[in-house]
């Protein structure tokens, strides 16, 4: 049974000494904050009442603190739990990967996003070096309109009843999923990104099995598709756009489109790509741009290299020429910083094929750059002195 693997006492404790470390209190609001050091003064009572009502099925969820947050361009309302709710979440989080991620594994490989090893940049890695040697490959692209805020309960429901025989299991799944009503997924939680998984897996599967779309990927509500026809993936997008309105009760976004990835661009995850190169949003930029004058100070070359690229871990997969001769011109800054990290780089034995590979590429850039760039920036002037003069 699950409950008697999933609920235990030491379970809880592990779960409440995982959600107090403190990289998870920066983020906590001054309500939580003071809701948890109530919980800790009385620990071992706290633990044993979850224990106990969940045990008997006697548990009541609380409200939400509900307020905004910025993620790039788009404002988003989180739901905040108090301490008690995101401890239930969070068991209900380990059923949900235990029975359908451990077990029965109905999300597909193409699947990312909340999946461990499966995050956003491995996703856009994936794609890029799928599309950069295709000259004949075309590309689906569709989003789905508010996808959290309108997933339906019953659909939901009618999903884990058709995997789950456990009534302990359903009624713990029911009482999680009805905190926000009738209609939608709060964001924030725990349980909220498999709960994505597991409610578009029916659609995944049709794509993947029924119209043989081998390569099809998906990262929560933004899908792609890649294909040889182009008239099949329209013909795939119709049927999208018609399963996801009947079986989902969701809408696709206006803005699907179907492409040549040769000749034209699409966006991944922040990212402009097409066959020839990869180009960051501005304020994707902005943020990386920050993060390599970060690393400058810290002295430290790589991770300078691994910020300016956006791809997490190396420059694998990524065009770096195509990424110098777009910004040459706009952010003549940035070479510089690769002139920084080549200087250091070139005393690393470790780090040699890199130092050959930057070595040609500044190369090349240096007489690439306009004339008025080379007027302000003089190849080699040094960023931390222009920095003292300024």
């Amino acid at each position: 049974m699950i409950r008697k693997k999933m609920l235990t006492r030491e379970r809880i404790m592990l779960i409440v000494e995982y959600l107090t470390r403190p990289e998870k209190q920066r983020g906590w609001s001054d309500t939580v904050r003071e809701r948890w050091e109530k919980f800790n003064e009385h620990y071992e009572e706290n633990i044993e009442k979850i224990y106990n009502r969940l045990r008997y099925q006697v548990w009541v969820p609380g409200d939400f603190n509900v307020f905004k947050k910025r993620e790039g361009k788009k404002v988003r309302t989180i739901y905040e739990s108090m301490p008690e709710d995101l401890i239930v979440d969070t068991i209900f989080f380990d059923c949900l990967n235990y029975v359908f991620f451990e077990k029965k594994k109905i999300i597909p490989e193409t699947s990312y996003g909340s999946i461990k090893g499966k995050g956003q940049h491995d996703l856009r890695a994936k794609i890029i070096s799928l599309v950069k040697y295709n000259k004949d490959l075309y590309a689906a692209c569709w989003d789905t309109e508010k996808y959290y805020p309108t997933m339906d309960h019953d659909i939901i429901m009618q999903t884990l009843s058709s995997h789950i025989k456990d009534k302990w299991m359903l009624w713990f799944s029911s009482v999680c999923v009805s905190r926000m009503g009738s209609v939608g997924v709060a964001l924030g939680l725990p349980s909220s990104n498999p709960m994505g998984h597991i409610y578009h897996a029916i659609i995944d599967w049709m794509i993947i099995l029924q119209y043989k779309i081998r390569r099809f990927y998906r990262f929560c509500d933004d899908k792609w598709a890649f294909h040889k026809d182009v008239n099949y993936l329209h013909t795939i997008s119709r049927v999208v756009i018609e399963k996801t309105k009947d079986v989902l009760h969701q809408e696709i976004k206006h803005n699907w489109r179907v492409l040549r990835c040769k000749e034209e661009r699409f966006e991944c995850l922040g990212a402009m790509i097409n066959s020839h190169s990869a180009r960051l949003k501005s304020f994707s930029r902005r943020r990386i741009e920050k993060n390599i004058k970060a690393n400058i100070k810290l002295h430290d070359p790589m991770h300078a290299l691994r910020s300016w690229s956006g791809i997490r871990g190396s420059l694998k997969n990524l065009s770096v020429s195509n990424l110098i001769n777009y910004w040459k011109e706009v952010y003549p800054e940035f070479f510089h910083l690769l002139r920084w990290a080549h200087s250091i780089l070139e005393s690393n034995r470790q780090r040699r094929r890199w130092h050959k590979k930057l070595e040609k590429i500044l190369i090349n850039a240096k007489d690439m750059r306009s004339e008025t760039n080379k007027k302000l920036y003089v190849y080699g002037f040094d960023i931390e002195q222009k920095g003292k003069a300024a």
